[in-house]
């Protein structure tokens, strides 16, 4: 499905639509529309960023695995650092709002919705291919080398990172804890470490 909002065409998989009514079919924590909200913040203050230095997407994918957003002008010209950092920024103000309402009003679904959030900017924030830390360490190794050879380095971080990953979920696996979701993240940053951009 797409359609136009404001000058940037939005574009909607089948398979993103699958998955997320997936996700709320078995979901028995409550926590997947908590989870797609904080996404949302996310994304939304990446898009903020963008429109605030002129750059406004060209458009918006969402896909099973992510949310791709394609920009009209080359990163630099766009501050991609401002850009890259107030995805997460946006997330960790809201965990700051959040966290001051539950103590003042203990509210638990505020520090639930709080601590969704501090997670969703901490894994971003992790320096590897695909996640907005990668995109600033790439910049700021850039700093002291070419950008190729600074997207090389993150490749390689994030290659340890999905081989932590694998040992971690084969650890949980030998124990007695299956956690698929390990499994899904080691997988999804091997990925990302073989895609030169």
């Amino acid at each position: 499905m797409k359609f136009n909002f404001f000058g940037t065409e939005i574009y909607v998989s089948f398979l993103f639509c699958a998955v997320v009514c997936f996700m709320l079919a078995v979901d028995r924590t409550g926590l997947v529309i908590p989870t797609l909200f904080a996404v949302f913040i996310h994304e939304t203050g990446h898009l903020l960023a963008m429109w605030a230095a002129d750059c406004q997407p060209k458009q918006i994918r969402l896909i099973p695995s992510s949310v791709q957003i394609v920009r009209s002008f080359s990163p630099k010209r766009c501050g991609e650092t401002a850009i890259a950092f107030c995805g997460p920024a946006a997330n960790l103000v809201i965990f700051g709002v959040l966290t001051a309402n539950y103590f003042i009003f203990k509210s638990e679904q505020s520090i639930t919705f709080a601590l969704l959030n501090l997670v969703i900017a901490v894994f971003n924030l992790l320096p590897v291919s695909g996640l907005d830390g990668g995109t600033l360490l790439t910049l700021f190794v850039a700093h002291f080398t070419d950008i190729y050879r600074a997207e090389r380095i993150v490749r390689i971080i994030t290659a340890v990172f999905a081989f932590v990953a694998f040992l971690l979920g084969v650890y949980l696996w030998v124990s007695g804890t299956v956690n698929i979701s390990v499994f899904i993240v080691a997988v999804y940053l091997g990925v990302c470490s073989l895609i030169k951009k």
